[in-house]
């Protein structure tokens, strides 16, 4: 007979019955011994238990004696090997299943509200807490991808990741688990049971996934499919590579809800994933949308209106491809042309085209400054620095680092200042007026002038090193005499910016006058003519707009009638082309106007001033 604490002893007893889920009464009959027998022993009553009834329950229940008794050791001394010998094992669940329920508790708390960002970071810590609490080396989260009918592992942890790099390696190279090459563990999970191996035991149908056991090096492996929304969507694991064990069943509906609460967290973070994919092309074909939008706008533009450039020449269109091809680029642009041409215009629209469009344009007209101020404007001047200099100011070149400066005219910028540019551009940087410290800048350089520059530098009023730095990738703008199928939509253009001003409204435009403007040399290029469409609004009242030729209206000086008679037939031979390979047809697709790139009612105008004739064979 055996003396020991009859209380422990009771709970020993009560344990082994409620872990193999049987009655007092079913536990007796397996022990031969009498239910009454049993209830005294769970009771207290009786104060020594035979060496007969302990040596029963450690071999009904593969119960380790010492532990039994004296409380000593694990519980479970479950399986035998296939030499038949007895292999002790560990069952970790016997003192921490209060542990279990209570990390259980927690982690689904906490993954009620949690936001997907720290999903994996909380799963890589309650997989580490699950691990330690359940004594094995390795636990996988498998998840299913309905796609490919696999199982991929999801989320593991490895108690000691450099002894076990071997399997971790191989996970990372062999990820999937499919019917095909481990049919005994996937009809399982389909199945929705769960799943003990033994390496030293097996039956022949589980021979694939013992054998990969064994290469691994796992003695233990339990495998517990998790099902959501009534379908089988992964597969909770975990593997012990030092001892045999198996777990009992109140063990495994604890990790079944261990790996529901994973499995729900990460369908709920794959259907927020999906929603924000979802939201994600929504939002790029929304981009795309408004980028096919800003496309055609860019397509109307290049004809007409390119943000505040009017036109459609093929004079300005080349201009808008050089715009295009340098507006993105940081690149030292020179627009040259005369007075008037636009000049302007064409500096803001490289500025908008490139990366530096969200901030502004800064601009310096170096032609509308004293010599004496021109330096301060660009560079800055300290405080004292000069007579009236009571504050410190930042010049231009600070102000605009980060974004495009512009100056204009800078053929007048005063040869000492030049070299100073130059170091600008070269080096970056610069001194205020009457300071000393060097100033960093980051700025990209739009320069413009009306002066032949080249004959400057001959001449010495320009230095050549700064003519060729800033001369990187020139633009010449065309002056209007050499634009005039622009004059027509220019006229458009201004008489709706002015009318909008003068608040009034015309319907229409004398053509005889626009014909007569055609043959006006414009001598003040695109300024000028802004200027006549001005003064004709204030000035007309009926509705019709009158314009007035300018005083100094005369037959261009550049060839005169004959210049015109030729002007004439290039573009008569040029429509006629274009009617005769779009079979005569002026409007649509594949039209004439089209080719050409005019409005049906402006080609049927120009056909029926130059007196083209459709034969009649056509």
């Amino acid at each position: 007979m055996q003396n020991m604490n009859l209380t422990k002893l009771s709970d020993r007893i009560k344990f082994i019955r409620e872990s193999q889920k049987i009655s007092k009464k079913e536990f007796a009959r397996r022990l031969e011994i009498s239910a009454a027998y049993i209830s005294e022993l769970e009771s207290g009553q009786k104060t020594t238990i035979s060496g007969l009834l302990a040596k029963m329950i450690q071999y009904e229940f593969a119960i380790n004696r010492e532990w039994l008794l004296e409380g000593k050791g694990t519980p479970f001394i479950i399986e035998s090997n296939n030499a038949g010998q007895i292999v002790k094992t560990e069952d970790t669940s016997v003192n921490n299943l209060s542990k279990f329920e209570s990390l259980l508790s927690e982690i689904s708390a906490t993954y009620i509200n949690l936001p997907i960002e720290k999903l994996d970071s909380a799963l890589t810590r309650d997989f580490t807490h699950l691990n330690k609490l359940l004594g094995v080396d390795l636990c996988i989260l498998y998840t299913r991808k309905t796609e490919a009918d696999r199982f991929y592992p999801t989320q593991y942890f490895a108690e000691d990741p450099v002894s076990m790099a071997f399997i971790l390696n191989w996970l990372k190279n062999n990820p999937g688990i499919s019917e095909k090459t481990y049919p005994y563990v996937f009809a399982k999970w389909n199945r929705g049971e769960p799943t003990q191996l033994l390496t030293n035991k097996g039956l022949k149908a589980m021979d694939k996934e013992i054998q990969t056991l064994q290469m691994l090096g796992v003695k233990s492996a339990l495998s517990i499919p998790i099902r959501f929304s009534g379908s089988v969507v992964g597969a909770l694991n975990v593997s012990i590579m030092q001892r045999y064990q198996t777990w009992p069943e109140d063990m495994i509906s604890r990790l079944r809800l261990f790996g529901e609460v994973f499995i729900n967290a990460i369908m709920r973070k794959e259907a927020e994933e999906k929603l924000q994919k979802a939201l994600s092309e929504i939002k790029k074909l929304k981009e795309r949308f408004e980028a096919d939008y800003l496309y055609l706008s860019e397509e109307i533009k290049d004809e007409y209106n390119f943000e505040g450039i009017v036109g459609k020449s093929e004079a300005l269109k080349k201009i808008l491809v050089k715009v295009k091809q340098v507006g993105p680029t940081d690149a030292t642009v020179l627009i040259l042309g005369e007075t008037g041409t636009g000049k302007g215009l064409i500096a803001r629209a490289i500025h908008d085209s490139s990366s530096r469009s969200n901030r502004p344009l800064i601009q310096v007209n170096c032609a509308a400054l004293a010599p004496t101020l021109i330096e301060s404007e660009l560079f800055g001047h300290e405080k004292g620095s000069f007579t009236g200099a009571t504050t410190r100011r930042l010049g231009r070149f600070e102000t605009a680092k980060g974004t495009t400066l512009f100056l204009d005219e800078i053929g007048d910028l005063p040869l000492e200042l030049q070299a100073k540019l130059l170091r600008v551009l070269e080096e970056g940087e610069f001194e205020r007026v009457g300071g000393n410290s060097t100033i960093h800048t980051d700025i990209r350089l739009i320069a413009a002038t009306s002066r032949n520059l080249e004959e400057d530098v001959k001449e010495g009023r320009f230095r050549s090193d700064l003519w060729y730095r800033l001369n990187i990738f020139p633009i010449f703008v065309p002056p209007l005499r050499e634009r005039i199928d622009d004059i027509p939509l220019l006229i458009e253009h201004f008489v709706e910016k002015y009318q909008k001003w003068a608040r009034k409204k015309f319907k229409s435009i004398p053509l005889k006058t626009i014909n007569a403007f055609n043959d006006y040399d414009w001598p003040g290029n695109i300024r000028e003519l802004s200027n006549i469409v001005e003064r004709a609004v204030i000035t007309s009242h009926d509705g019709t707009l009158k314009l007035e030729i300018p005083l100094s209206y005369k037959k261009s000086s550049y060839g005169g009638e004959d210049l015109k008679y030729i002007i004439e037939n290039i573009e008569r031979e040029k429509i006629l082309k274009a009617l005769q390979e779009s079979n005569w047809v002026i409007k649509g697709k594949n039209g004439a106007a089209q080719r050409l790139g005019y409005t049906p009612s402006t080609l049927r105008y120009r056909v029926s001033k130059l007196e083209i004739r459709r034969p009649e064979s056509s």
